[in-house]
């Protein structure tokens, strides 16, 4: 618990002890905090922080932290105007920060315990960067299938059903264990690896479109296509050849692309985007809000769907800057054609919120969590009454009917 006041830090410390959680230590500031973070033997999960702090203020301190030692959740309490916590928002997803929560002072008392619980803590997963992995490791890795499809759940604002998911990779390495993506994926979209990478999660996947199509439940599964993977002539067509092969219909397939990708000048993607559209293939841009595109590359490509960052979801407020700012962004969707997808929602306002204003599907831990086969076999089970299956070796084995 960093805070500079003393009895405000006492009552949080208290209140964090009540819970019943049984360590907790106390720093004035930040250079104290920062000696506690990076004492091995002391295993800090959780820093909750000022901002407005002497000698080392809360924001360095966030940093700091992030640089050293990037598996310490940060939980922000602070007075200040919500403008600038947004500013602080933003600012821990430009630098990586694991930043679980921020708490507006008087902290209440649920607030603190919904960060002590928070589902998205990097401590749930291992997410340790390891910049010491080498493109020979990681294909490797892909030549001993070690790479593999967790799926998350997509659902409808208006009554929660499942409409379908995204793929996200994870390594299963063989030392390391659990790998996620932000160990390995800039390396692979910077080499020759990325189409085998992309096509080897689509395989990993392929068990929940078929099991879709077999069940009769309307929706797709959401494969990431990278900026370099789009901008090689080829990419569309051997795409659907993959698909063809596995015996997948391109009705079952969206391709999500980043925001950038709709603004580049390059053709071959253009030409691929189109050439998967026609085939059947929805398109959707990714991170909507996070770069630069025109509004005019946005109608000139052929998108089915928009999906708003999770920075402009959470933790929105009705009728603060980013209220405004997604309402009119689903209206200009809506006016275009184009489904709307909220990522990162958490909480029953922003549900609550992004259901009043119209966004169309839910993408976030307050839904569903990303989940291996079984998982998600067991999650639609039980969501839609589907009739029992089995899963072997991650592959789809039987026919599926939902039950009526």
């Amino acid at each position: 618990m960093v805070e500079d006041h003393p009895l405000q830090r006492r009552m949080l410390v208290r209140l964090i002890e009540s819970m019943g959680v049984a360590n907790v230590l106390e720093a004035e500031n930040g250079i104290q905090a920062l000696a506690y973070v990076r004492d091995a033997s002391l295993a800090i999960d959780l820093v909750f922080t000022d901002l407005d702090m002497p000698v080392m203020d809360g924001l360095a301190l966030m940093r700091l932290i992030s640089e050293q030692v990037p598996n310490a959740g940060v939980v922000v309490l602070s007075s200040v105007e919500h403008e600038l916590l947004t500013a602080v928002q933003w600012l821990a997803r430009e630098q990586d920060i694991n930043l679980v929560s921020i708490i507006s002072k008087p902290a209440s008392r649920q607030a603190i315990e919904n960060a002590l619980h928070h589902p998205t803590r990097r401590a749930t997963m291992i997410t340790t960067p390891f910049p010491q992995l080498s493109i020979e490791e990681i294909a490797a890795g892909l030549e001993g299938n070690q790479f593999e499809a967790f799926v998350q759940p997509k659902v409808r604002f208006t009554d929660g059903s499942l409409v379908g998911a995204e793929a996200l990779a994870r390594w299963h390495h063989p030392q390391r264990g659990w790998i996620t993506p932000s160990a390995f994926i800039e390396r692979i979209e910077a080499s020759p690896l990325i189409e085998p990478f992309s096509l080897a999660i689509l395989e990993s996947v392929a068990w929940a479109m078929h099991w879709l199509d077999a069940t009769g439940l309307p929706g797709r599964i959401a494969l990431n296509a990278s900026a370099t993977w789009l901008d090689q002539s080829t990419m569309a067509e051997r795409l659907l050849q993959a698909l063809q092969r596995l015996g997948l219909p391109t009705t079952r397939l969206t391709v999500e692309v980043t925001e950038s990708v709709a603004n580049t000048n390059l053709s071959a993607a253009l030409e691929n985007l189109a050439r998967l559209r026609m085939a059947g293939v929805a398109l959707s841009v990714d991170d909507f809000g996070t770069g630069f595109s025109s509004l005019q590359r946005l109608v000139s490509s052929p998108f089915s769907e928009l999906k708003l960052d999770r920075s402009f979801v959470s933790g929105i407020e009705r009728d603060s800057p980013r209220w405004h700012v997604v309402e009119a962004t689903i209206a200009l969707a809506k006016k275009l054609g184009l489904k709307t997808v909220a990522e990162g929602v958490e909480t029953d306002a922003e549900w609550d919120l992004l259901k009043d204003i119209g966004c169309d599907i839910c993408q976030g831990y307050f839904s569903a969590k990303p989940m291996c086969s079984a998982d998600f076999f067991a999650w639609a089970q039980q969501r839609h009454h589907a009739r029992p299956f089995e899963v072997a070796n991650g592959s789809f084995v039987s026919q599926l009917k939902v039950s009526t």
